[in-house]
């Protein structure tokens, strides 16, 4: 598998061969800046780079500064 952060528009900001790094990438690009929550979605591909499941999305976890 895997795991790919991409922004609303469709660009890949990163991508990781663990969930685990995937998931906290994405908590600590919207614990800096939570409007970013709705923006950037974590998507798993399969060994074949089909895209499984829906899009993830974190949660604003902090208070917006």
């Amino acid at each position: 598998m895997h795991y790919v952060l991409l922004s609303s528009t469709g660009n890949m900001i990163d991508s990781y061969e663990e969930e685990a790094g995937a998931r906290a990438a994405l908590q600590r690009i919207v614990d800096a800046e939570p409007d970013a929550a709705e923006d950037i979605a974590l998507v798993t591909y399969d060994e074949s780079s089909l895209p499984t499941g829906d899009p993830q999305f974190a949660k604003v976890t902090a208070a917006p500064r």
